[in-house]
């Protein structure tokens, strides 16, 4: 038998390369966390978490669309520059390509099969596993294991569980794996009697059904008989629920609501929602703990779009003979966090505004990354006057001309082969901005709906029909909300401050 020294583990873990674990979860609200302000939610899970992490207050959506998104986080395309009718580019190696050629095993697993099957990833570069979903109900779970969320986290962990080879000595490969959930945007399935427990008295009783509300559905993996199967071969044995269901008895009822009761009443559901996964979190944390696997990984949480529980009752993406714009019904500020081995820089918070890109470009650049944390000139930020290199850490440069040199070099460099920046980058320097604004769009490049994220502002522009009676109609309309105050974009004031309206109209249009 081969003995192995405490000396030759520490050798080991030394040379090997961090494991990356990220988990997307769709239509997750920052603002449901205590994290994140909440005050009559309790989510000690994610709050516990969040201690151990880099905290993100201003990560934003850049598109409406889940294939967008998801072509922002693996390939750092800005959904403003792509068009989702083409082949994705081979000239932009996604980051699971880029991980398998740094030597790693890469995973990619949902239970959203637009995502698990995602043709802008290139199956040579990713192992793909659909995450198993039951046939769908129409009544809500009994308990919180048999919601779809915990089923989903049980089956990552059971796969996380697997990877687990941290005894061996002999340098284990690495490896990246992308979990991304539904969440809230296919099942409100959480147990009715936790929806109560958020019902104070005179409130209407919380939201019932276990379809969202108003949601536009994204095909789940099905499985019939042990098999997948994909939504055009999916038969009449799998049953679908019916106009005649509690979700269509729900719909009439929110209907018969006024605006604040019917938003009450979603939140009830949707905050029993964040209670299931929070306590599912907990306990997925704990067993990771167990295996070992925080130790030596980088954890990213993280959502795609986010729901919409402002003063505009309008909840997910409805259609048309809803609202005139999905933008009244949707948010864009989403939950980050990055929990890095052996937690690294916890409890940092940081107001910069980011988006998915910027997400994929630190996964990326992590591998190369990490062992500058432990370098403690990292953490030396040198006071400097050149403005090419202020904000940036620097090591000491001998003298100012060779410091604007290199950092003209290295943002050369930048420019060229990144799509986003490296958010790890901010731990030295938290004030530093990396963006000006964030660029929202409906869908793709195609777009005329778009929305601009300023630190101070919030501009949305909506297309027009043109009027053939009038020429001189205008085809757009701009609105303008100062921001933070009007979090939830009631109180336009273009009107008001043209000039602030026209100078920032511009970044609508980024160049390409």
């Amino acid at each position: 038998m081969k003995i192995v020294t405490r000396a030759q583990r520490r050798q080991a873990a030394a040379l090997r390369l961090p494991n990356i674990l990220c988990i997307s979860i769709d239509r997750i609200n920052p603002d449901l966390f205590g994290a994140y302000g909440a005050t009559w939610n309790s989510t000690p899970a994610f709050d516990a978490l969040s201690t151990e992490s880099i905290l993100f207050d201003n990560f934003h959506a850049t598109s409406l669309d889940l294939d967008a998104l998801m072509r922002a986080f693996w390939r750092g395309e800005e959904p403003y520059s792509v068009n989702l009718d083409d082949e994705p580019s081979d000239d932009v190696p996604s980051i699971f390509q880029i991980m398998k050629e740094r030597g790693y095993r890469t995973f990619l697993l949902s239970d959203v099969e637009n995502v698990a099957l995602s043709p802008c990833v290139d199956s040579d570069h990713v192992e793909r596993f659909l995450l198993e979903t039951e046939e769908e109900r129409d009544e809500p779970a009994e308990s919180i294991e048999e919601t779809a969320l915990f089923k989903n986290f049980e089956q990552l962990t059971r796969f996380l569980s697997s990877l687990d080879d941290s005894a061996r000595i002999d340098a284990p490969q690495p490896w990246f794996a992308w979990a991304h959930l539904s969440g809230w945007n296919e099942r409100w399935d959480f147990p009715l009697t936790m929806r109560e427990e958020f019902q104070d008295e005179g409130d209407p009783a919380p939201y019932a059904a276990v379809r969202p509300p108003y949601w536009r559905r994204e095909p789940l993996a099905r499985r019939v008989h042990g098999r997948v199967f994909r939504s055009a071969e999916i038969t009449e044995d799998v049953s679908i629920m019916d106009d005649a269901s509690l979700h269509a008895r729900e719909r009439a009822r929110l209907n018969a609501l006024d605006e604040s009761e019917r938003r009450q009443s979603v939140l009830e559901a949707c905050a029993a929602g964040v209670a299931v996964f929070d306590k599912t979190l907990d306990g997925f944390v704990e067993l990771l703990r167990e295996h070992n696997l925080l130790k030596n990984t980088l954890f990213a949480l993280t959502g795609t779009r986010s729901l919409a529980l402002g003063a505009p009752s309008a909840l997910g993406t409805p259609g048309p003979e809803d609202v005139p714009s999905p933008f009244y019904s949707e948010e864009t500020r989403l939950p980050l966090m990055l929990r890095l081995p052996h937690k690294s820089c916890a409890t940092l918070r940081l107001p910069t505004l980011c988006g998915p890109t910027d997400l994929f470009a630190t996964l990326r650049d992590f591998p190369d990354f990490a062992p500058r944390l432990v370098d403690p000139d990292f953490w030396t930020l040198e006071p400097c006057e050149i403005s090419a290199v202020v904000g940036k850490w620097t090591l000491d440069p001998e003298d100012e001309s060779a410091a604007k040199e290199e950092s003209a070099e290295r943002d050369a460099t930048i420019e060229e082969t990144r799509h986003g920046h490296n958010l790890l980058e901010l731990v030295v320097d938290e004030t530093r901005p990396i963006h000006d604004s964030i660029v929202v769009v409906a869908r793709d490049k195609s777009s005329l709906e778009r929305a601009a994220i300023f630190d101070k502002w919030y501009l949305k522009r909506t297309p027009l029909k043109k009027n053939p009676e009038d020429e001189f109609a205008p085809t757009e309309r701009v609105e303008l909300f100062v921001q933070p105050d009007d979090r939830y974009c009631v109180n336009d004031v273009a009107d008001r401050l043209q000039d602030d309206a026209e100078r920032l109209t511009p970044s609508l249009d980024p160049q390409e």
